[in-house]
């Protein structure tokens, strides 16, 4: 039997993960959400019971103790894997390139703040709010959920240049999870920075503007990957990423991977 806890478990990529691990009864699946009545979450709790919704905001050091000494309560103490999946955006300003952002330190800070809130201090907290209960695991895995909007290559291969703030979040992102594979590594613990692909996670119909913007985004991305065709589900996301989970190890503990578990196949 194994135990995982996921950060942002509430929908798309994080609520996935949740399905496909409960799908195995003897797994113990911790979904980590801010509010436990969200809908999304709870009736996919409800129809298994080896899910518990614990409530827990990453951006809040206080919240996500509490939901740690949750989680040790349910599991005996312990945790074999932790996927810290929590991630926030300012949607407003994500296609702004580097030369738009004003000269406005609270309007440049107020940009910054989501994905810095979650990717940077969220999976800090995260991690060492939960780290007494992976020592205590078999796994010893932690695994924080990034993006290869934050790899230097595919950005010059592509010409992505907006989305500034959330791939500068997740390049730091990938710098702490090297720092604490340095640090965890002579303990046992293995830390991955992993990226899911690029996911469709919309819920219900797309605006007319959003998808104009796929339109963009694919012929971007097709100058580093010529054969993709589009965005790939979350459930072929997941299920490449627990495959990828399932072999981490001391190798690989520190690394930016792939859902595919390479640094070449991103998308």
């Amino acid at each position: 039997m194994s135990s995982y806890a996921i950060t942002g478990a509430s929908k798309g990529i994080g609520r996935e993960f949740v399905r496909q691990l409960a799908a195995d009864t003897a797994n113990t699946v911790l979904a980590i959400v801010r509010d436990p009545e969200s809908p999304y979450i709870s009736e996919l709790a409800s129809s298994h019971h080896n899910v518990h919704v614990i409530k827990g905001d990453v951006t809040d050091p206080k919240s996500i103790l509490e939901a740690a000494s949750a989680a040790a309560a349910i599991t005996g103490g312990k945790l074999d894997v932790l996927i810290h999946n929590s991630n926030a955006v300012d949607m407003a300003t994500m296609s702004f390139n580097p030369t738009e952002f004003p000269f406005d330190a609270q309007a440049v800070r107020a940009m910054f703040d989501p994905p810095l809130s979650t990717g940077i201090y969220g999976s800090l907290w995260t991690t060492n709010a939960f780290l007494p209960l992976i020592e205590k695991g078999t796994q010893k895995k932690i695994v924080h959920i990034s993006s290869a909007m934050a790899d230097l290559d595919l950005i010059n291969k592509t010409g992505v240049s907006y989305a500034v703030a959330y791939s500068v979040a997740k390049a730091g992102m990938n710098v702490q999870v090297a720092k604490y594979a340095a640090e965890l590594g002579p303990r046992g613990i293995k830390v991955l920075a992993l990226s899911p692909g690029w996911v469709d996670t919309w819920e219900g119909e797309k605006p007319s503007q959003v998808l104009e913007a796929e339109k963009v985004m694919l012929k971007q991305f097709q100058a580093a990957e010529p054969e993709l065709k589009g965005q790939i589900p979350p459930e072929e996301s997941v299920r490449k990423c627990l495959q990828v989970i399932e072999r981490l190890d001391a190798e690989t503990s520190g690394l930016l991977l792939s859902h595919n578990g390479d640094k070449e196949r991103w998308l």
